[in-house]
């Protein structure tokens, strides 16, 4: 097990982070650039996702994707764990098992988020504690290594619990994985959804319903989303005045870019790059008058 409070491996060519920390610290509500895999290692803990509690124990996993908006609150003296965060992009060149991936990506109603490794703990910590080396791990295969270990972990979470994870009749209503890349690749372009639903031969009704039952978000606001994800990195990364970035990640205009980024984060776009751009590291608060977080 790592020794001190916290521990972070070097970033991967493919951009994961994994840390693990055992600072005593609650966070306030916020979303991620990044799916994140959390594993409480040691205490107890209760995550507040989408406004609903989710008490979590040590060998217990959460999965979160860029919507889930969560906060923590500690339940005990001991807060011991590992997150892994995993850029979009990344996540989808990892894998292609259309199952495995719908753990972070469909989270709709009713999904249960925490997942309890039971007897099988021990094996999910020598999991951790190798993603956490193979980050650091000085070879050309380091990469292998790290996409090898986290479908073990996949794999193993399917067997646990299969109701996590969408089944094959699930993915055959509607290919909401090809949706999804669709989205995901042309979402700072104008969004049609009667369009997109002629395409797959549907209502508008019809898709919408449906991406919400899986997603958890309807279309709309898996894109609109998806530009404010951006516009956040674009702000933190880049030295774009605001109309740009507005104009970049697909907003009609300024007035509306600001509006919806206020709304969402709780402070203008200026104002948020001028609180977060000495710390680039995700999470990002919600709330302005705190500081980023540094970890879950």
């Amino acid at each position: 097990m790592p020794r001190g409070k916290a521990r972070e491996g070097r970033r991967s060519a493919l951009a994961y982070r994994i840390v693990y920390s055992e600072k005593l610290e609650a966070h306030h509500a916020h979303t991620h650039i990044n799916y994140e895999v959390l594993y409480v290692r040691e205490g107890q803990v209760t995550m507040f996702i989408r406004n609903r509690p989710y008490p979590a124990q040590a060998g217990d996993l959460i999965f979160l994707n860029q919507f889930d908006e969560h906060s923590t609150r500690l339940s005990g003296q001991t807060y011991r764990r590992y997150y892994l965060l995993i850029p979009p992009n990344e996540l989808r060149a990892f894998h292609h098992d259309v199952r495995l991936l719908s753990v972070f990506r469909m989270h709709g109603a009713g999904f249960p988020y925490v997942l309890s490794t039971g007897e099988a703990k021990p094996r999910f910590d020598r999991y951790f504690e190798l993603l956490l080396g193979a980050a650091d791990w000085p070879s050309d295969y380091r990469d292998t290594r790290i996409e090898a270990l986290l479908t073990l972990l996949l794999t193993d979470a399917v067997s646990l619990r299969p109701d996590m994870f969408i089944s094959a009749d699930g993915m055959s209503i509607l290919p909401i994985r090809q949706i999804l890349e669709e989205l995901d690749t042309h979402f700072t372009e104008a969004f049609s959804l009667e369009e997109l639903a002629r395409r797959y031969h549907v209502s508008p009704g019809c898709l919408s319903a449906h991406f919400r039952a899986m997603v958890g978000v309807s279309p709309m606001q898996y894109i609109t989303q998806s530009r404010l994800t951006l516009a956040k990195h674009m702000l933190l990364n880049t030295e774009l005045p605001v109309n740009e970035i507005a104009r970049q990640c697909g907003f009609g205009d300024t007035s509306n870019f600001v509006r919806r980024f206020h709304r969402q984060f709780e402070c203008a776009p200026l104002h948020f790059r001028l609180q977060n751009r000495q710390s680039q590291t995700e999470p990002i608060a919600r709330d302005a008058g705190e500081e980023e977080e540094r970890d879950t």
